[in-house]
């Protein structure tokens, strides 16, 4: 079947449209003409495969990586860049038309310095191909793992870095993790940050060698290693951690802001963009009482508005990322800063009724806040609040709660994640009984509207024909005791014909 594509899906796709259903066809972007082949009928909308391009669109560009299609990391790999944003923008104000009925101000995301190389660790499982190790990632709702030779979005150390681990496991002769046995290698982990390389070996029951850590620990920029004994099938990646070699915590600097992060704590994917969107709650935060932060992780938003609050109360509830994140207020010596292991919508429910938090700041996972916050901010007396977000979908949804007591100010997208879909965003709000609109010109029928004076008040202004008042004296135009050189005696007049 042959269509035009209308309009982008929340996940990349292209949407066109058979017979009033919408079809979401994968690798298809809005305005090609494609011919497409149904794959299942869902009820209210149809799945295609695209079959071949007819009109190619000059958003599309050759996608750099060969395994993208199977991989599914990078859905946006063959849009380019400046059309993967305004996808993002278009589909972040449709989510928020749909489910806030919001229509007001977001401003032009901050796009990504560094679109591809930019993503500072990964978390691959192992798998096996004649008796060597590779990582790779699993196909898109299915069990087939993809190997993946080169990733083009991690940043180029550490890309560098896996590769050659992978072949030093390899000379090794280490084995992919065996369910049955309970060991071998389930998952690889690394992080870097500032050129500093974590690694964190996800293991079975086994003992891995003082050699194969020796050959490891001669690689450029390896600082820290790790192993993560598991044997459960949770979805958690890690099991019981093991500290085998260097630094135990990894440190890194944000503008003046120093973090120390233990292995099993998160930090944002994106480091330059993580600054970014940083300053953007720094900026649009006001002079606080006291402030509290949800979903504080490591606490690096806390230490980023330090100065903009008497005191900050960070509310996460993982016991490591709490401790963690005292530890890094201790490191910047921001005594006005604290964090509490608890559940956020409770912690903030006792908060609000023991200080004057005026103004919240909400980081939450990708599920969104949930009922239990949602209750407590409507009934608080909260001035301000700042909304972080990866999730747009949950987002607008929340925003269609909250919007009873507050108004949505602005919002500003951030591209975290370039060659995918996602996009992270700022958005502030204010409660209703405190938002003061900035004043516009046509306010004046609203105030003591009082125009610059351009006359004197005192006199009516001077016209042309006002010559009968007797003290009009009119601009001189030529010296009355001569004539001007165009009005001489040897010259006549055409104009006037004399």
């Amino acid at each position: 079947m042959k269509t035009t594509v209308k309009k982008w899906g929340i996940n990349g796709e292209g949407i066109a449209f058979h017979e009033g259903k919408p079809v979401f066809i994968e690798n298809a972007i809005p305005d090609e003409v494609i011919e497409f082949d149904i794959k299942s009928d869902e009820g209210t909308y149809l799945v295609g495969e695209l079959t071949r391009l007819v009109e190619q669109s000059s958003k599309r560009r050759y996608p750099l990586c060969p395994i993208w299609k199977e991989c599914g990391g990078c859905a946006l790999m063959h849009v380019k860049y400046p059309a993967q944003c305004k996808m993002k923008e278009g589909n972040l104000k449709e989510t928020l038309i749909k489910y806030a009925d919001y229509n007001g101000r977001i401003l032009p995301i901050i796009k990504n310095p560094e679109p591809l190389s930019y993503r500072n660790s990964c978390k691959l499982p192992f798998g096996e191909e004649y008796g060597e190790l590779y990582t790779g990632m699993y196909e898109r709702d299915t069990n087939h793992f993809q190997k993946m030779e080169r990733c083009y979005v991690h940043s180029k150390l550490l890309e560098q870095t896996r590769q050659e681990v992978l072949k030093i496991m390899n000379e090794h002769h280490l084995k992919m993790y065996d369910d049955k046995k309970k060991t071998g290698y389930r998952t690889l982990v690394m992080k870097e940050f500032d050129s500093k390389i974590q690694i964190i070996f996800v293991t079975g029951k086994e003992d891995i060698s003082e050699e194969f850590i020796r050959d490891v620990t001669q690689l450029e920029g390896v600082v820290s290693i790790w192993q993560s004994v598991k044997t459960e099938t949770k979805r958690e990646v890690f099991g019981d951690m093991r500290f085998i070699w260097g630094e135990e915590k990894m440190h890194l600097q944000l503008e003046d802001i120093q973090l120390s992060l233990l292995p099993r704590s998160f930090f944002q994917l994106n480091t330059k963009q993580s600054v970014n969107l940083y300053n953007v709650v720094k900026d649009w935060m006001p002079r606080s009482k006291t402030t509290v932060e949800a979903y504080s992780g490591i606490g690096a938003i806390s230490l980023f508005v330090k100065d903009k609050a008497e005191e900050i109360i960070g509310v996460e509830s993982i016991q490591d990322a709490v401790d963690n994140a005292n530890e890094n207020a201790i490191l910047n010596h921001a005594d006005n800063v604290s964090f509490i292991c608890e559940d956020a919508g409770s912690a903030l429910a006792h908060l609000v009724q023991e200080k004057e938090v005026d103004t919240l700041i909400v980081d939450p996972p990708r599920s969104g806040l949930d009922d239990t916050m949602k209750e407590t901010i409507l009934k608080s007396k909260i001035k301000t609040m700042i909304y972080v977000s990866c999730n747009p979908a949950t987002l607008a949804k929340d925003l269609g709660v909250l919007k009873k007591e507050y108004r949505i100010v602005k919002i500003q997208p951030v591209d975290m994640f370039s060659q995918t879909p996602h996009v992270e965003s700022v958005t502030l709000l204010v409660r209703n009984d405190d938002y003061k609109p900035r004043r516009r010109f046509d306010d004046r029928k609203n105030r003591d509207f009082k125009p610059r004076r351009r006359f004197d008040d005192d006199k009516s202004r001077r016209r042309f024909d006002d010559k009968k008042d007797g003290d009009y004296k009119p601009r001189r135009r030529f010296d009355d005791d001569r004539r001007s050189k165009r009005f001489t005696d040897d010259k006549p007049n055409r104009r006037y014909g004399k």
